[in-house]
């Protein structure tokens, strides 16, 4: 492979000029193109996160009530703003139902199924009125919930709902959504109709903010031939630069530190139960809450509380001891692209994994005096994610950032804690909208 000093070569004064007016520095390219011919260490893991080994009980009796109480308190003060990465389309949720359509088979199983389950899903219309309605849409638009009134809420609203009921009453609820920039008006329409009746009927006001993932987070990538790659395959073409992941948000957590906020619960947008069955998110949030004000008053970094459900099978990072490249041993979400897979030792104890990052946790982003800590100083940039992708049908190197509850956040002081199941209801495909916990009465049971 080449070395880092001859990858900056291959940046050409074009090149810099587009990075430049991308909001890329020089050096930040020069660091990914090194990164990619040279590839750090994977993770080592040392042993999974357990039950009196990482993950702690969520308390019960009065010391919960008391910790409940004051993560209701700085949910009700404006000290604590809820984050959602909302810009993901609905794509997915709908690729089963899509392909089965794409097939002219009218009786496809897939079909048949959707059909047998529309009593239970929010929707109005067959599969293919759905696809052309929904298809398209970001996921946090979707109709999640349909009551028994009649009334129909997407995931972005049940979040509302589920913010509010935090407060307990009252107050104003703080909520920031990280949206892809072509979507916003829609999130903005979406929120023009619907808030004034959401915060008559919460009692409450909505305080909602959105956000883009910045450009100047974003990647370049290698070709075929170890090179920068290009839009076309010709030199003087324009560089090909790419969304760099999720860890890309860091950046927007970072903007509500600076704003003041001392405690940022973070949720996924398909997460969300019908609201007669948002209580135990609800208690469990309000006691996240009160568990990470405690862990952040004796942190000198960035502090997390994060919620831990048992895997079941379910795809996706989970808690481990994980020693770092300084050498010492700590709790971090580690996913398994992180994982040297040909260890059989690593692949050993990756297995013995018993629980699941349902991303359910509660950051405390502030310093002992109220400054807010630079979130960029405690990433382990070695955690950077190494993808092979293609662009017009030509394979392509790329980098993503440490993922955002991955390597973005390897430097903070972490807990887990071991959370219920109910907490955790994820819409991954249109037919887990029809399951019983995302029915509400609105539908015959």
């Amino acid at each position: 492979m080449k070395s880092a000093t001859a990858g900056e070569e291959d940046l050409r004064a074009a090149d810099r000029e587009q990075l430049e007016a991308h909001g890329i520095d020089i050096e930040e390219a020069r660091r990914q193109l090194a990164i990619l011919r040279d590839p750090p260490p994977k993770a080592e893991l040392i042993r999974p996160a357990v039950p009196g080994d990482g993950v702690a009980a969520l308390p019960v009796g009065p010391g919960a009530d008391r910790l409940a109480e004051e993560g209701r308190s700085a949910a009700r003060s404006g000290r604590m703003i809820r984050f959602v990465p909302a810009s993901g389309a609905a794509s997915r949720l709908f690729a089963e139902l899509k392909a089965a359509g794409a097939g002219g088979e009218s009786d496809h199983p897939v079909l048949r199924r959707f059909e047998n389950a529309r009593r239970h899903l929010p929707f109005d219309g067959g599969a293919a009125d759905v696809l052309d309605r929904y298809g398209e849409t970001p996921k946090a638009l979707i109709p999640f919930h349909r009551y028994p009134d009649g009334e129909v809420r997407t995931a972005l609203e049940e979040h509302l709902v589920e913010a509010a009921a935090v407060l307990g009453g009252g107050g104003s609820a703080a909520l920031h959504f990280s949206v892809a920039s072509r979507h916003r008006p829609a999130f903005e329409a979406l929120l023009d109709e619907r808030l004034p009746a959401l915060e008559r009927r919460c009692g409450c006001r909505f305080g909602v903010t959105l956000s883009h993932q910045s450009p100047a987070t974003d990647s370049i990538a290698l070709d075929e031939r170890d090179r920068p790659f290009r839009l076309m395959d010709d030199p003087a073409a324009p560089l090909l630069v790419r969304p760099g992941g999720h860890g890309a948000l860091l950046r927007n957590l970072q903007q509500l530190a600076d704003q003041g906020f001392e405690l940022i619960a973070i949720k996924n947008i398909d997460n969300m139960q019908p609201e007669p069955f948002q209580g135990p998110a609800v208690r469990t949030l309000r006691v996240l809450a009160g568990m990470a004000r405690e862990l952040a008053r004796s942190s000198d970094r960035p502090s997390r509380v994060c919620g831990v459900v048992p895997t079941l099978g379910t795809a996706g990072g989970g808690p481990f001891w994980v020693r770092d490249a300084s050498g010492e041993v700590g709790l971090q979400i580690v996913e398994t692209s992180q994982i040297d897979m040909d260890d059989a030792e690593q692949s050993a104890i990756l297995g013995g994994a018993g629980y699941f990052n349902p991303v359910f946790m509660v950051c405390a982003v502030l310093g002992p005096g109220g400054e807010p800590y630079r979130l960029e100083n405690y990433v382990d940039h070695g955690a950077s994610f190494l993808v092979h992708k293609s662009h017009g049908g030509r394979p392509l190197f790329s980098l993503e950032r440490p993922g955002l509850w991955n390597g973005s956040m390897a430097g903070w002081k972490t807990r887990f804690v071991d959370v219920p199941g109910e907490v955790y209801t994820p819409v991954k495909t249109v037919f887990d909208l029809a399951g019983a916990e995302h029915r509400c009465g609105g539908d015959d049971e």
